[in-house]
């Protein structure tokens, strides 16, 4: 019987987090984007990926929609009601890492501005990077924990 450390195929990996699931997506999700909520319109709110290169926000990352028999490759489409985790500290995710980006564990990461992670240049340290990833030649998923 072969025994795995992290549960395969799906974004939250463990540790305490709350979910919410009752706002829709204000543009394309793809499960493990670092999300922010905002708003549309006067009492409209929606998530959207992170947009803030660098900058500080809650850890909310969107998670696949097991319910619907959606893996992590399955992205939400605008209007779609999407899954997301709010990390506490300690909680583990499998996030994206975007082209161009090699870290190694231990690296703390920060919001690339478009729902994926990079290596911390000058802003908000958010996660940690739990394994290698090597995103050199293509976006990569990577094991990461809040921080």
């Amino acid at each position: 019987m072969a025994i795995t450390r992290y549960p395969p195929r799906t974004i939250w990996l463990g540790g305490d987090m709350t979910v919410v699931n009752d706002v829709a997506a204000g543009a394309a999700i793809t499960p493990g984007y670092l999300v922010e909520r905002y708003q549309v319109s006067a009492g409209v709110a929606a998530f959207r990926p992170h947009a803030t290169a660098g900058g500080n926000t809650t850890p909310a990352v969107a998670l696949n929609a097991y319910m619907l028999n959606k893996g992590i490759d399955d992205a939400y489409a605008t209007g779609d009601l999407v899954e997301i985790g709010l990390g506490e500290k300690g909680s583990t995710w499998n996030m994206l890492i975007g082209s161009g980006v090699n870290v190694v564990a231990g690296d703390k990461l920060e919001s690339a501005g478009n729902g994926m992670l990079r290596k911390l240049a000058s802003g908000t340290p958010l996660f940690t990077a739990l394994v290698d990833t090597n995103a050199t030649s293509g976006t990569l998923r990577c094991k990461v924990e809040v921080l």
